[in-house]
């Protein structure tokens, strides 16, 4: 089994030529540790009378001394290897996912990654712990049994043919283990995403008790008492095995009392050693049994990660950009233009749950440009296109003559700078040097919200604002960013009257006569006047307008 285990592979791949002093010394820890047993044995059979047997002291000072300098260094290699792993695997994984389409995030879901990420490299470090102990282990095990070879060849063939019946049907556990084991994390991913449903949404969730007790009776607890029973029968196995592997020393033992002295004429003494070195092993092989069930946890962590990189790798966006394009020269256009775009959300299964059909728009530079409709009717989707966050299912993109696909896409979304409903609100102006502080403040001014918090040493102070407030506080990052483009989605929302006023009426002129061009989705039609265009979204389509209509124009 160890042999097929993927952690243990990923373990060797990494240490590369450390990996052999660490199994060097962790062999040597394992025999100087049956070495020990060795000492002791003859040191109680060589006993003085009245006196310290002095040679027999000194060689246990030395072994325990070179034991104790071995195992450390082998544990603390093994330390340095599996910070590494876990830190390169955070580190890979954080970097694939910035390079995925959103659509691929949205769909594998944030509780996936981010537990997938954290529960997984908890399993590979604790399993690489036990894992340092179990390599000694062995070694001294097979040390032992040597040993007890050279007492009695006759103890060694009992010792080896329960060894052999014991190893195959421990081993014979182990795959129903790991399936247990696969399908338990499978469970308790999907208890946390129900979790996850309690947690956003918990206003909906407080506010409706059929839908609260749905949520919780049909959904989380089945899911949990099913995640559950698996946990308890794969570590019931795993008390079985350990039990199982505590009763073969008994075993062993009650064979070398009372079955040995009849098939064999050994010597009382003889005996004596023989248990005095089975029960030496029980612990190295409790540490070798403890290991076990780990390291098939382990696999089965290695697994789920390799699982999650493979769907990032499939998600990845960025591999066909290219670093030098005709759009990567553009700073200024004079029109972004949508041509028959269409785009599909889809459920788990593909079939698709919400479209945006046949979308022809030019957005001209330097206009504001209001889109409005019902809840569900496509504004945010329509926004996504725009961005090139979304690619569009058919149809094309164009800045002026020059078309927008994956090669300089990433290039397209440099000319914008986004707000969305469901924005992060950082607490650092990334991506921007040499930040102009007296601006920032000047800024936190303007959108009064210098009682709330301020700009110091590259950060913002406070950002646990109410929404209205993070908005502005976004607003602010947004202006820094100095893009061509703003896109602002229901900014305005959970704004005061004044502030929305000033919104509308202040903020968005002035972006507009610094040569900007604006795309807000809003529902405020009192401000409609402030726009050039306002376009009406209805079922995923841009309404038509209708004649004499001077509002969607």
């Amino acid at each position: 089994m160890l042999g097929k285990s993927k952690f243990i592979s990923l373990l060797r791949e990494k240490a590369g030529g450390r990996g052999v002093k660490i199994a060097l010394t962790a062999v040597m820890a394992g025999f100087l540790q049956g070495l020990v047993m060795v000492i002791i044995n003859g040191a109680a059979e060589n006993f003085p009378e009245g006196g310290l047997n002095f040679r027999y002291f000194v060689m246990f000072v030395l072994c325990i001394s070179a034991f104790i300098y071995t195992k450390r260094y082998a544990l603390s290699q093994n330390v340095y290897v599996v910070q590494e792993i876990i830190f390169e695997t955070r580190v890979r994984i954080s970097d694939k996912i910035r390079r995925s389409a959103l659509v691929s995030i949205e769909n594998i879901g944030r509780t996936e990654i981010y537990t997938t990420l954290t529960e997984n490299t908890e399993i590979i470090l604790e399993a690489s712990k036990r894992l340092a102990n179990a390599c000694s282990s062995v070694v001294m095990i097979t040390f032992s049994f040597l040993y007890i070879g050279y007492l009695s060849s006759m103890a060694l063939a009992i010792s080896a043919v329960l060894i052999a019946a014991a190893v195959s049907i421990y081993l014979g556990t182990q795959k129903s283990i790991s399936e247990m084991l696969m399908e338990t994390t499978r469970r308790e991913t999907e208890f946390f995403d129900y979790l996850q449903h309690i947690l956003d949404g918990f206003k909906e969730v407080k506010m409706n008790t059929e839908k609260s007790d749905d949520l919780f009776e049909n959904h989380l607890k089945g899911v949990s008492t099913t995640a559950k029973n698996l946990r308890v029968d794969s570590e019931i196995q795993f008390v079985n095995n350990f039990l199982f592997s505590q009763g073969f020393f008994f075993v062993l033992m009650a064979c070398i009392i009372f079955l040995l002295p009849r098939i064999s004429s050994v010597e009382p003494g003889v005996i004596i050693n023989v248990i005095a070195v089975i029960l030496f092993m029980i612990g190295p092989l409790g540490d070798l049994v403890e290991a076990m069930p780990l390291v098939a946890k382990a696999d089965v962590a290695v697994e789920r990660l390799e699982i999650l990189e493979k769907v990032l790798d499939e998600a990845d966006d960025s591999k066909e950009n290219l670093p030098s394009t005709r759009l990567s020269r553009k700073r200024d256009f004079e029109a972004i233009r949508l041509s028959r775009v269409t785009f599909n959300h889809t459920d788990p299964r593909g079939k698709p749950t919400f479209s945006l059909s046949d979308i022809d728009l030019t957005i001209h530079a330097g206009e504001v440009l209001f889109i409005v409709g019902g809840n569900g009717s496509g504004k945010s989707t329509l926004l996504k296109i725009v961005t090139a966050l979304y690619y569009p299912a058919s149809g094309s993109i164009f800045v002026d003559d020059v078309p927008v696909d994956r090669t300089n896409a990433h290039h397209y979304r440099d000319l914008f700078s986004i707000i969305f409903t469901d924005f992060h609100l950082f607490d650092r102006l990334y991506g921007l040097k040499d930040v102009n502080e007296d601006r920032v403040l000047e800024l936190i001014d303007q959108m009064e919200l210098a009682e709330k918090t301020s700009f110091e040493d590259g950060r913002f102070t406070n950002i646990n604002l109410s929404t209205g407030q993070k908005k502005r506080l976004a607003l602010i990052a947004s202006y820094m960013e100095d893009k061509s483009v703003f896109v602002f989605d229901e900014v305005a929302a959970d704004q005061d009257p004044r502030f929305r006023k000033h919104f509308y009426e202040v903020l968005l002129k002035d972006l507009q006569r610094q040569g900007k061009t604006v795309i807000a989705v809003t529902h405020d039609d009192r401000y409609f006047h402030v726009a050039d265009r306002v376009l009406k979204m209805e079922y995923g389509r841009i309404a038509p307008r209708e004649p004499g209509d001077k509002l969607f124009r």
